[in-house]
């Protein structure tokens, strides 16, 4: 049995207040980091861009969360400005900050993250793994954001969650949904 995330409500580098409520519908790719990184948040945050661009046409079906474990220090400015270095198009990757102790609640007790990296101030949650969240906000994977290899796993994923049916709706309402016939 795969974990249901429950909600989060954080500040995006736009200074919007967004939620992983807002998002269900879509498939989230889900990332931890903290612009003052020195090791392996700069990879990771190419790589996102990397998906993020091959996924371009996917935007509204496809959202990428990335969440700031040192709020203290990314304040919406320091996001803005990270989002500039990365090129990240805020239409569909959120950079977000917001309250520490949710933020490390979430990450632990919702995520399943860990704290990966012992060269780094361990008060961090420092992982180097994107989350995979299907439509309904069920984690279906973890990826090493700095591995080739799941990297490419992470983008034969992508699309077929997309793609995946909801079990839960009926054959007739999803016919009604996607060809917007009336109730």
């Amino acid at each position: 049995v795969w974990h249901h995330v429950n909600d989060l409500k954080l500040t995006n580098q736009l200074g919007n207040v967004v939620s992983f409520k807002s998002l269900r519908g879509k498939v989230v790719v889900v990332d931890f980091f903290f612009t003052r990184c020195p090791t392996i948040c700069p990879n990771m945050a190419r790589n996102m861009k990397r998906i993020q661009s091959s996924f371009a046409p996917s935007d509204t079906l496809l959202q990428f969360v990335s969440i700031s474990v040192d709020p203290e220090h990314d304040d919406v400015s320091r996001l803005r400005w990270w989002a500039e270095k990365f090129g990240v198009n805020p239409d569909n990757w959120w950079l977000t900050t917001g309250n520490k102790d949710s933020i490390y609640n979430f990450a632990l007790a919702e995520m399943k993250a860990s704290i990966a990296d012992v060269g780094v101030d361990t008060g961090f949650i420092h992982t180097e793994n994107f989350f995979l969240l299907d439509r309904q906000g069920v984690i279906r994977g973890w990826y090493n954001g700095t591995d080739e290899a799941a990297l490419k796993r992470l983008v034969k994923d992508i699309p077929l969650l997309i793609l995946e049916k909801d079990s839960r709706t009926s054959l007739f309402d999803r016919v009604k949904t996607e060809y917007k016939l009336p109730q």
